[in-house]
């Protein structure tokens, strides 16, 4: 019997798939070692299911984006929560976690928590920063509950990633979106495994059709390979400026008569975001003179 379905789990060898007879235990069949290709949680794939109702992965469809580390495919939408206060913000991981979901094709939110804290106008200042970088941004207090229902509404039916570093209350977002407490191993006990095991990539679903993918690791990825005078294709605000450089091939560095420059000086641009992408293009610079 020929089944379709998506990969929650793979563990082992083991890959644990989700269709609509029930989630079956599955092997890969050994065409895929020939092929390097590997299958990875989030797959859509085609199964073949014997009479003990154990299964092989004969088939892995077309994926929408692949990670390698965490290896997961298919996201939909990317969550990059960041606090007011209580860690600040942090701009450059927040531009780098841009970049990765631009480049894999994937919907990113920047969610802002701890607006409670807001006594100095800062909510204002960052919403300035991406007001021309066509990024979603949704405030979000956990304390007076503010901000969860729309955020909510945007992850429903979709395979959603979080991003952001310890104490910016992304947990307690979790918590709310899903009714599960990761703190506290719900996750664990709801997928059957160890509080203590070893965490690997999963998807859990938490409501019919919405999936959170439990992805440890995934905010140390690194920026994604971009060729040095293509990165500013991924600056949105960038983009109406660049043509009216004066040289075609305008890094929007060090040359002369630069729109893009120009732009910045003009707070048409925010000097943050200009200020990641010089890091950012001298990083993959010294990338590109390495080969």
């Amino acid at each position: 019997m020929i089944e379709s379905g998506t990969i929650l789990k793979g563990i082992g060898g083991f890959y644990y798939v989700k269709t609509s007879k029930g989630i079956i235990e599955c092997r890969a069949r050994g065409k895929f070692r020939n092929e390097a290709k590997t299958p990875t949680v989030g797959d859509f794939v085609e199964i073949e299911i014997d009479n003990d109702n154990l299964g092989y992965v004969k088939n892995i469809k077309k994926r929408k984006n692949f990670f390698v580390r965490p290896p997961i495919s298919n996201i939909d939408t990317l969550i990059i929560v960041a606090a007011l206060k209580n860690p600040e913000p942090d701009f450059v991981f927040i531009d780098k976690m841009l970049l990765i979901a631009k480049k894999n094709n994937v919907d990113v939110i920047l969610c802002i928590n701890k607006t409670d804290l807001d006594d100095d106008n800062e909510l204002e200042r960052i919403k300035e920063i991406y007001k021309n970088s066509n990024i979603k941004l949704i405030a979000v207090s956990t304390y007076e509950n503010e901000g969860i229902d729309t955020l909510k509404k945007c992850i429903n039916q979709k395979v959603t990633a979080f991003a952001g570093f310890s104490g910016v209350g992304k947990s307690s977002i979790l918590k709310m979106l899903t009714g599960l407490d990761l703190e506290t191993g719900d996750i664990s006990k709801k997928l059957s495994r160890g509080k203590h095991t070893t965490r690997h990539v999963e998807l859990l679903e938490y409501e019919e059709g919405s999936y959170l993918a439990d992805t440890p690791g995934f905010s140390m990825l690194d920026i994604p390979d971009i060729p040095s005078n293509e990165l500013y294709l991924h600056y949105d605000e960038f983009l109406p400026f660049a043509d009216d450089c004066k040289f075609s091939d305008c890094s929007h560095i060090n040359e002369n008569k630069c729109a893009v420059k120009d732009a910045v000086e003009n707070n048409e641009i925010s000097k943050s975001r200009y200020e990641s992408y010089k890091l950012f293009y001298k990083m993959l610079k010294e990338k590109e003179n390495t080969y």
